[in-house]
């Protein structure tokens, strides 16, 4: 048989070089971004961050980007009934093509 195709990007997808970069960074620290620490507080540092390329990336404020553990978890909380957004209402909701 030729060269094969992956084509299940729903069960794992390919990390950009940078962000393989990025992680393997953030795992050389310690700390819960959550506690007061100083590892804690370089932990969180970290998370607001990246937050901030997100944000910057999007055209969008940093105090709006929610990370989340997986696809699942992130439509849960973008479609749920009690989801509040200034105003009442929802400006953009990103969501791609192939998600479950």
């Amino acid at each position: 048989m030729a060269d094969r195709v992956y084509l299940d990007w729903n069960a794992t997808t390919p990390l950009r070089p940078e962000a393989r970069a990025a992680m393997i960074a953030a795992m050389d620290h310690l700390g819960n971004p959550s506690s007061v620490h100083a590892e804690g507080r370089k932990a969180r540092r970290l998370v607001e961050d990246a937050r901030e390329v997100i944000a910057r990336g999007l055209g969008a404020m940093a105090r709006r980007v929610v990370f989340t553990s997986g696809g699942t978890e992130a439509n849960v909380l973008a479609l749920s009934p009690g989801l509040k957004a200034p105003a009442g209402r929802i400006e953009r909701l990103l969501v791609s093509a192939v998600e479950h």
